[in-house]
């Protein structure tokens, strides 16, 4: 009887344990691949992005001179984790991620506001964006 019930507190505890280290799943809503861009005239230089947010967390972005999207200036990858309204890139190489609010506005349309960015980003400025999802 007390082994079983030593038994019993040891899965317990790893149970109890592996909860408080698990982190909540990213919001499912935003996996897939995404187009956006900063407007020109804005308080950031402008830009194009294409964005795919994968389902294990990982991301990659090429950016673009044009809206058309033509012409790429780089791609980059690293991690992403998105809540609650929150989400965060982490660019691999880049010491702090980028804070971004995000609301919903429908299944392919999101609206992001910049409110963090590692201090080597190319715009220290909040600014909004709406990204739209790329279908097929």
């Amino acid at each position: 009887m007390k082994r079983t019930f030593s038994l019993a507190l040891i899965v317990l505890a790893a149970t109890l344990g592996g909860c408080a280290t698990s982190k909540p799943a990213n919001d499912p809503a935003l996996v897939g691949t995404w187009k956006g861009l900063r407007e020109e005239g804005g308080k950031c230089q402008f830009l194009s992005w294409r964005n795919n947010l994968k389902p294990d967390g990982t991301f990659t972005i090429t950016f673009f001179r044009d809206a058309q999207q033509t012409r790429p200036i780089q791609s980059e990858h690293g991690t992403w984790t998105a809540a609650n309204g929150k989400n965060e890139m982490k660019t691999a190489g880049v010491p702090t991620p980028d804070v971004y609010t995000y609301k919903l506005i429908d299944a392919d349309t999101v609206h992001y506001v910049n409110v963090a960015s590692d201090p080597s980003g190319d715009c220290q400025e909040e600014y909004a964006f709406t990204e739209r999802r790329i279908r097929g």
